[in-house]
């Protein structure tokens, strides 16, 4: 079975500590962190996309370290990123699945599929310039996606979204952790939490399971 360990995990942007100590076992399954903003959500979602590297501790995928493996099989939505603003959605995604070194034909055909699922599908031919800050993140969303990752770590992906719009990209969340680790920061733990394997809560720099939460190996 997939493995991502943290072990002893910690990040500091210089004098200010985020994180300390973080110890965490993620295997397949929906996973949710909550917690008050600037707790470090986003900060530890980072680094188990491995955009930034702890300052202390390790990261394991597999039982083995390195940002190497793991990138290899990962998918990230950032909360906020700066798009191509002169592409087009689909030449964006194929720009992606190039980096992934994924089959351009398969991944076209699997964009199509997920923009369709979220309601994206007739805007793909458009200048990113032209969307709004909901089709963006739609878009952000499905790139995540392409490839079929192993390890999909999403930073509020619903934000900006109406409701239906929102219940889309949740369901697809859902389907996807039924193989795959999905790592979300999400201000709709209600929704999802029915469906995830542990809640955590992300405060002063720590991690723990919340009460409602099944018990989680290695949280501590």
């Amino acid at each position: 079975m997939a493995s991502l360990e943290l072990r002893g995990v910690g990040k500091a942007y210089g004098r200010k500590r985020v994180l300390q100590d973080i110890s965490l076992t993620f295997e397949p399954g929906l996973t949710l962190l909550v917690g008050p903003s600037g707790a470090g959500k986003s900060t530890l979602l980072r680094l188990i996309a491995t955009a930034e590297r702890p300052n202390k501790g390790a990261i394991l995928w597999n039982g083995k370290s390195g940002p190497g493996s793991l990138r290899a099989t990962l998918g990230y939505a950032p909360q906020a990123v700066d798009l191509p603003e002169d592409l087009t959605a689909r030449e964006f995604a194929m720009h992606i699945a190039s980096l992934k070194g994924l089959s351009l034909s398969a991944a076209d055909k699997q964009f199509g599929a997920i923009t369709d699922a979220i309601g994206l599908h007739a805007d793909i031919n458009n200048r990113i310039a032209s969307f709004s800050g909901g089709m963006r993140r739609r878009l952000i969303f499905a790139q995540a996606l392409l490839g079929d990752p192993q390890v999909l770590a999403l930073d509020e992906p619903t934000a900006e979204l109406d409701g239906e719009t929102a219940r889309r990209l949740s369901a697809l969340i859902v389907e996807r952790a039924k193989t795959a680790i999905v790592v979300v920061t999400t201000h709709l733990a209600d929704e999802l939490a029915p469906f995830a394997r542990a809640t955590l809560r992300v405060e002063n720099g720590n991690v723990a399971a919340t009460a409602s939460s099944r018990a989680m190996e290695g949280v501590r």
